[in-house]
């Protein structure tokens, strides 16, 4: 694809949609000379022709944002916010984009909503109001409106967005995560909560998906800065033959960090919810590498090095057979699908020992909970509890330092009951 870069936006050489064949032509031909006018420094007579396209098909996204673009260059915000705007109610994030991030530009919950199809929009209306204490009710109230997946996963986004709020208490001040149950009846929860949701609505609705954690860039963060732990959680859902990211969270609320409070607010980002992994990877980043879904996935220093998106002056990793890794992960157990998970996450970056240690931790624990645990069930039990106490030592969360004690005791019952064992 051929691209102009103007400052830190794009002209674009895509081509709209026309009604008929022939009007298409005509207005890709005057779609092309106006993208030739501004190559050749011709601004003016470039706006000319990207204002007949729009003339002969309103809806061009690419030639609003293209006005929208150079309107800005020339210093014109109101005319770049109009066009802009034109471009959110038709569904393009290019433009919900540069209206929040570049020029700061407050967007209404309606305009949010035209990224919302106007048919799952209607049938959210109709089961907006209906009793949902339970992720159960929800559920039946979605199926009872919607046959398709993606749109059942819609209105729930749309659910959460008018019922759920962020645990702002919490996140500021710490806490302990909260049941699935827990968070839909207080209707409250953070990211774990909020992921927790969608991976139990995908089990309902029979559509394979993973709950991951990953990092992402808080306002605190610093180029450079090495990921020791993982600070969000989000899930990826197989949609039409695809893996698609949700972010349930980010895609209801959002922090404002400005001012002398840091606070939580309501917002719709439809742009955060069924994304492809490809434009989620600038800024969410996988803990596991697997969940990049690419051959070649980006190192952890081109997401921690790069104050937004990802550094391409970082080589990438050798190839990654994901598909393969994603079908042995589907066929594990939930207990050792978290624990092969977090060994990716280690071997990606040895700077957060936590995911293998909690894992290891918890797999062990699952073991000498089990009554019937045979004898190499509990040498199991201890390879893992070893693991998980030679790997505290790397950490600098307190909580994950406070396992040793209880890494210890696990030890000594493993020893214990494997002198009766089987």
């Amino acid at each position: 694809m051929k691209t102009i870069i103007f400052f830190s936006v794009s002209i674009l050489v895509f081509m709209g949609n026309a009604s008929r064949a022939q009007d298409r032509q005509q207005v890709d031909a005057v779609y092309k000379n106006a993208v030739l006018l501004y190559e050749q420094k011709d601004t003016f007579k470039a706006i000319a022709e990207f204002e007949k396209v729009i003339q002969q098909d309103p809806n061009h996204k690419d030639a609003l944002y293209n006005l929208a673009v150079i309107n800005y260059a020339l210093g014109d915000q109101p005319t770049a916010i109009k066009f802009l705007k034109r471009g959110v109610h038709l569904h393009d994030p290019r433009a919900l984009k540069l209206l929040r991030g570049q020029l700061h530009e407050k967007i209404t919950y309606a305009d949010t909503m035209q990224y919302i199809d106007p048919a799952t929009a209607e049938k959210f209306e109709k089961i907006k109001n209906l009793n949902a204490p339970t992720l159960n009710d929800i559920t039946k109230n979605i199926l009872s409106v919607s046959t398709n997946a993606k749109e059942q996963l819609q209105l729930l986004l749309l659910w959460s967005h008018h019922y759920m709020r962020a645990d702002g208490a919490r996140f500021f001040n710490g806490g302990f995560p909260l049941s699935t149950p827990e968070a839909i009846q207080k209707r409250t929860g953070l990211c774990d909560e909020y992921s927790n949701i969608v991976d139990a609505f995908c089990k309902k609705i029979k559509v394979q998906s993973f709950r991951v954690t990953g990092y992402v860039r808080y306002p605190d963060f610093q180029p450079g800065d090495a990921l020791r732990q993982t600070n969000h959680a989000w899930n990826f859902v197989y949609l039409d033959s695809s893996w698609l990211a949700c972010d349930l969270f980010w895609s209801t609320t959002a922090l404002e960090a400005e001012g002398p409070t840091p606070h939580f607010v309501k917002r719709l980002e439809p742009e955060y919810f069924l994304g492809l992994p490809s434009d989620f990877i600038n800024h969410h980043l996988p803990a596991d590498p697997v969940f990049q879904f690419d051959a070649q996935p980006v190192k952890i220093d081109a997401f921690a090095n790069s104050p937004d998106g990802i550094d391409p002056q970082v080589k990438r990793m050798p190839y990654l057979n994901y598909p393969d890794s994603i079908k042995i992960l589907l066929k594990l157990n939930p207990e050792s699908r978290l624990l092969k998970m977090a060994r990716h996450a280690y071997t990606y970056n040895k700077d957060n020992p936590n995911e293998l240690i909690k894992e290891s931790y918890n797999y062990a624990v699952g073991i000498l909970n089990d009554k019937v645990s045979t004898k190499n069930d509990l040498k199991s039990a201890k390879q893992y509890l070893v693991l998980a106490k030679s790997l505290i030592p790397l950490s600098t969360d307190s909580d994950i330092k406070a396992l040793k004690e209880s890494c210890d005791a696990g030890l000594t019952m493993a020893d214990k009951r494997m002198a009766t064992a089987r």
